[in-house]
């Protein structure tokens, strides 16, 4: 029977694996980064596109490192704790780190899917945004009704 916690160790499950992808995607990145160098236009040198393309993979993992941890706090019922804000708000700045990242590489490339990935991390982090807000609203008022008891 499917249920809560076997959800959470869905979600868990995907996340590692995810971060998996990314991590392995260091090695095929720089082969991938010098195809779309022949078709397209060329600002920076190869390894400056591959430092830009690594610093995006970073932060996808910091990020999935952090909804890991975001994660095991709710399937140990610890929802509405600090921890839990500041993990939202570290994912939701690498959402927006990333966003940067990307919007510079789309301004100097020209290249409309990039700044279409730049839109949809930027927007993905601001209701990252939003959620970090709720929950510290929702962690201060429990603290209160717990002082108050």
């Amino acid at each position: 029977m499917w249920n809560k916690e076997m959800s959470v160790l869905l979600s868990k499950g995907l996340i590692v694996l995810t971060l998996i992808m990314a991590v392995s995607s260091v090695g095929w990145f720089a082969q991938c980064i010098g195809m779309i160098e022949v078709y397209y236009y060329r600002p920076f040198s190869h390894l400056g596109s591959c430092i830009l393309g690594f610093a995006v993979i970073a932060f996808a993992c910091a990020l999935l490192v952090f909804l890991f941890f975001l994660l095991n706090n709710i399937s140990k019922k610890k929802v509405f704790v600090r921890e839990n804000v500041r993990n939202l708000r570290f994912i939701s700045w690498c959402c927006f780190a990333v966003t940067a990242i990307l919007a510079a590489w789309g301004i100097v490339t020209f290249l409309e899917i990039i700044f279409l990935a730049a839109f949809i991390t930027g927007f993905i982090g601001l209701i990252l945004r939003v959620v970090k807000n709720v929950f510290e609203e929702a962690v201060a008022l429990k603290e209160e009704n717990d002082f108050t008891v």
